[in-house]
């Protein structure tokens, strides 16, 4: 039997904008969606995302909302109970746009992040008809297409860290048509980017030698503690910011890490697991949205080395107690 050929699929960015964390007990007030492109096989063609949209805003469901929700969108609920549209009208009306600027292909919903959008979203059209032109999984996620492109942990995928070319140059404004445009354009920019390999003059070194009291490193000499990052290393020198075996390993020692650019890091407890990590430094390392992995050093090393073929990685490394 000859294989089937894929439809194309339409990407379509949708933002919603709501009065609290869940939908049901809290109402979607407002949604935009905007044609992103179109992906037949491995081709993909952007879209004018002004050129195909949708908004609505609709009439609360319930009494219920979040005051600190509410305001982000800047709309006024009085208004919206009096004259938003009734959301089983809005939702009939956006599945016809949905199927009418997709015939021919599959539509794909994509948010960033889809999460939150998507639970809205599948939520009220199941709700108010019964029926998604998406069916129950049609949703992508732009912050899972960055990491996965970029080859960084999902907490790292952040507009602030994204190359500027991916951006759009659009104000997120919290109008849901405004940011589902905005983010059409991130979407055909991630879409079209094809990231640069890790050069190997930014590859963190790999260790080739462990044992009690000796590390060896890619192009560094022998010796016993090491901090390694992205390009190079260094001897580690506890004094240089008054680690000890306890407390452990302070803040100060894993900043250097942030300022050059790395996506994980991993903290080596010793060979014997006598050394202390102090819980501010993790927290550092994770509000950055670093990957952090803490092991004794035997482990460490297999971990480090496993990250640093791929990635931007930073490293403690102690080879005694």
């Amino acid at each position: 039997m000859a294989a089937r050929n894929a439809r194309p699929s339409l990407y379509i960015s949708v933002d919603i904008e709501a009065d609290g964390p869940i939908p049901g007990p809290y109402s979607m007030i407002s949604f935009g969606a905007s044609v992103a492109g179109r992906q037949d096989g491995a081709s993909y063609t952007a879209a004018d995302p002004e050129r195909l949209t949708f908004y609505r805003e609709l009439r609360p469901i319930s009494e219920e909302f979040v005051p600190e929700a509410l305001a982000v969108s800047g709309l006024d609920r009085d208004r919206l109970v009096r004259e938003g549209a009734d959301p089983a009208v809005a939702m009939a009306e956006f599945r016809a746009w949905v199927r009418e600027v997709s015939a021919g292909a599959q539509p794909v919903m994509c948010g960033y992040p889809a999460s939150f959008d998507w639970t809205f979203l599948y939520w009220y059209l199941i709700r108010f008809g019964g029926d998604s032109p998406f069916g129950h999984s049609g949703c992508l996620d732009m912050k899972t297409l960055y990491a996965t492109k970029a080859r960084v942990p999902l907490r790292a995928a952040v507009k602030g860290r994204m190359p500027r070319e991916l951006l759009s140059r659009r104000r997120h404004t919290h109008h849901a048509l405004d940011d589902a445009i905005e983010q059409a354009e991130l979407m055909s920019n991630l879409m079209l980017w094809a990231p640069p390999p890790v050069a190997a003059a930014d590859r963190s070194p790999l260790i080739t030698h462990l044992s009690w009291g000796r590390i060896e490193a890619e192009g560094l000499a022998p010796g016993k503690d090491f901090k390694l990052y992205p390009g190079g290393g260094r001897p580690w020198d506890w004094s240089e910011h008054g680690t000890r075996h306890d407390p452990g390993i302070p803040p100060g020692e894993v900043r250097e890490f942030l300022d050059l650019g790395v996506t994980a890091v991993v903290l080596s407890r010793g060979m014997e697991g006598r050394l202390g990590v102090v819980p501010q430094t993790l927290e550092v390392l994770r509000a950055a949205g670093v990957e952090v992995h803490v092991a004794e050093t035997t482990g460490a090393v297999e971990i480090y080395n496993r990250l640093a073929r791929d990635g931007r990685v930073g490293g403690l490394f102690h080879s005694t107690c």
